[in-house]
């Protein structure tokens, strides 16, 4: 099974120390999509893409793809799409993997996404709500949730390699159970 991921500079890992140069040949990996995969992984995340832009590389390249893959995509922005388009597009790009047989595992950069949506059921992850008198004390994106626990951003505020390696540790048990319902 080969891990494919979606996303935009979170997955792709802008401002870690093996993506220098930001070219797509060198995606970075120690993303926490990359470490939840382990070796067999393709990233097709893209600085900068919008929800749209995720699902149509995704698709273009899982029809391509001749080993059974596990998709794992990491939403951006709603504010990257045209109004209303992210819960469409991402609902749409939910019912692919599901009538294609790809296992899958959906989070988002910022919660606020979360709200637009209808169907957020166990193929979801979402970090943990803050407790913290400034914190968002509902479940959290990846980026609010780094930054919300102080961790260390690059220039252009990447979360860097700690808030990568924990946000893959908080999301392991999850990830590992989603792949072995997959190969039952």
């Amino acid at each position: 099974m080969i891990t494919v991921a979606g996303g935009d500079s979170f997955v792709f890992g802008s401002e870690l120390k093996d993506c220098p140069d930001g070219r797509p040949s060198s995606y970075s990996r120690n993303t926490f999509t990359a470490l939840l995969a382990d070796s067999n992984y393709l990233c097709l995340a893209y600085p900068g893409y919008s929800n749209y832009d995720i699902a149509n590389s995704l698709i273009r390249a899982l029809n391509t793809i001749q080993e059974h893959p596990f998709v794992i995509v990491c939403w951006t922005w709603p504010s990257r799409d045209t109004v209303h388009m992210s819960p469409k597009v991402i609902s749409e790009f939910q019912e692919y993997c599901e009538s294609h047989n790809f296992p899958y595992m959906f989070t988002c950069a910022d919660n606020c996404l979360i709200s637009l949506l209808d169907n957020i059921n166990e193929y979801w992850f979402l970090f943990p709500a803050g407790t913290g008198p400034h914190e968002t004390m509902s479940p959290r994106g990846f980026y609010q949730w780094a930054v919300e626990n102080k961790y260390l951003v690059g220039q252009q505020q990447h979360p860097l390699e700690a808030a990568h390696q924990d946000a893959a540790n908080l999301m392991k048990d999850q990830f590992n159970d989603l792949v072995k319902k997959s190969i039952q």
